[in-house]
């Protein structure tokens, strides 16, 4: 079997192919297709020579096609469809898309920023899934491997080929039971130095920004109490003389009633959106980087009132 010259085979000559296949008609097809009927011909021509095919025979004033033609024809007709299909552009409808949305946060971003996400995804597109998964120390390589659409995370690691957004930022406060010998504060370098604390490691994996500043003042805490997450913070610590160091926005997730003191230091962080390049100029990521935002700057309004 003769092996097909495949440079014949460009969509504009597939095209043509079908055109003239359809109008029965060289001059027809070029006015079609808007080419001279000179340009057509020699398009033929190339045609015949990649399939080792006439194609087209003549039959008194018009053309008809040969069997091996029409086989060809019901091959590439539906082939060409479906390229016209996949070149136009996809048009994102927050209103009725159904895709599955994937996020990866820690605990202070769910707990910070996804109620007031949440608000806005339902209402803007309520026919699409929100998917949030745990980023641990991970998140920038979820990323790069696909496994999210975006990364909430105050982690200032390597971001080649990621792009990045300052979301909002937050300082360390110090919690402690109203009943607490300190709670009346202002709570000063020694006495906080002194005291026992409460920690959440997040498994070991986790070393809180606020640690740095205490070292440069040279200050190590060894706490005396270390949980894995905030899940049960608030119980333990109600009427304990332990002094929790976290976040100013988990104020409402750690303990209502606790006293909320300054600390004797300054430290705070920032919380970051990242995405992929792959991602950058989808419409559909680009909606959900804005209801991120919109849900950060709500969340930046409520703190200041």
């Amino acid at each position: 079997m003769k092996e097909i010259d495949v440079s014949g085979l460009s969509i504009p000559a597939l095209t043509a192919l079908v055109t003239i296949h359809a109008t029965g008609s060289l001059s027809r097809a070029a006015e079609q297709l808007g080419l001279t009927q000179s340009t057509l011909s020699h398009t033929l021509k190339r045609l015949r020579a990649a399939f080792g095919d006439e194609l087209f025979l003549r039959q008194g004033r018009g053309i008809m096609p040969t069997i091996r033609c029409d086989e060809i024809v019901r091959g590439v007709d539906p082939l060409l469809s479906q390229l016209a299909v996949l070149a136009r552009p996809t048009i994102f409808e927050p209103g009725t898309t159904t895709l599955t949305f994937t996020i990866s946060c820690n605990f202070y971003e769910r707990a910070v920023l996804l109620p007031a996400l949440l608000g806005r995804f339902r209402a803007e597109a309520p026919s699409a899934r929100l998917r949030v998964i745990q980023a641990d120390l991970r998140g920038h390589e979820q990323l790069r491997e696909g496994l999210c659409d975006l990364l909430i995370s105050p982690l200032p690691a390597e971001t080649a080929g990621l792009y990045r957004r300052r979301l909002l930022r937050d300082r360390y406060v110090c919690f402690l039971d109203p009943t607490h010998p300190l709670a009346a504060g202002p709570l000063t370098l020694d006495a906080y130095a002194a005291a026992d604390h409460i920690a959440v490691s997040y498994g070991g994996g986790w070393r809180p920004f606020y640690r740095a500043a205490l070292e440069a003042l040279g200050i190590e805490i060894t706490p005396r109490v270390e949980l894995p997450s905030f899940g049960a913070i608030g119980s333990v610590l109600q009427g304990s003389d332990l002094i929790l160091t976290a976040p100013s926005a988990l104020a409402p997730v750690v303990m209502p009633e606790a006293r909320m003191l300054e600390p004797p230091f300054s430290a705070g962080f920032e919380i970051y959106a990242f995405w992929s390049a792959r991602q950058h100029h989808s419409d559909a990521n680009q909606w959900l980087r804005g209801l991120v935002a919109a849900a950060a700057r709500q969340r930046g309004r409520s703190s200041a009132d």
